[in-house]
């Protein structure tokens, strides 16, 4: 499993890797669901299908691949300069959640839990659940993408549901769960771009820390 440890070598030690991802990334590399990074040569992006599925809309279109300690604090300084010190220990994107630049990370909350959430190139930030396993549910609901219509409209099932078949057929023997039809039943209240008040602890973390950011 190269690829698998690949990936969980490049999480910091505050942040390990949880046991459900590294069943997903193992999943993955077994069937082959990989495809090589156009981006970033030797690195490969993880797939819930293979790259004709993807390309066919049979699969929610979401692209594995763990940044590296470099690429992390390079991501984690775009959005916050450098008033938090060691960003790269605290905040690692994991997948490219749509094709508008938007993924989902491991945070590292002030009470030192990890958490997964989610950075929108348009500004909307938010948990994406409270467990990995809640992650890996939302995805199996068969939204296009998550930071599409899947944080568009939470309240609605996909309006062109991704068969995500060999997937949800995995996760449901692994873990015995059931899937949801609709995002909200995951993620609750979560805020969108425009709102000046929420009880998401991202949300709120973010703010602070960007303004601390235009403070300096």
């Amino acid at each position: 499993m190269e690829n698998v440890k690949k990936m969980a070598d490049r999480m910091p030690a505050a942040i390990p890797l949880p046991e459900e991802f590294l069943a997903l990334f193992e999943w993955m590399e077994t069937n082959d669901f990989l495809m090589p990074s156009g981006a970033y040569v030797g690195d490969h992006l993880g797939l819930l299908g293979t790259n004709d599925d993807v390309q066919s809309e049979c699969v929610t279109a979401i692209l594995f691949r763990i940044a590296t300690p470099a690429q992390a604090r390079e991501f984690g300084e775009g959005w916050f300069g450098d008033v938090v010190p060691g960003i790269e220990h605290r905040l690692v994107p994991f997948a490219r959640t749509g094709g508008d630049g938007s993924y989902a990370a491991f945070w590292l909350d002030d009470e030192g839990y990890r958490q997964i959430v989610h950075l929108g190139s348009e500004g909307l930030v938010c948990l994406l659940g409270r467990t990995p396993l809640d992650f890996l549910r939302l995805l199996a609901i068969g939204y296009q993408e998550i930071s599409g219509d899947c944080l568009g409209f939470p309240d609605e099932p996909p309006a062109e549901a991704c068969g995500n078949s060999a997937y949800r057929a995995w996760l449901a023997d692994r873990y015995g769960i059931t899937i949801p039809e609709r995002a909200r039943e995951i993620l609750g209240d979560f805020p969108n771009e425009e709102v000046e008040i929420s009880d998401d602890p991202f949300w709120q973390w973010v703010r602070k820390t960007q303004d601390e950011r235009d403070r300096a």
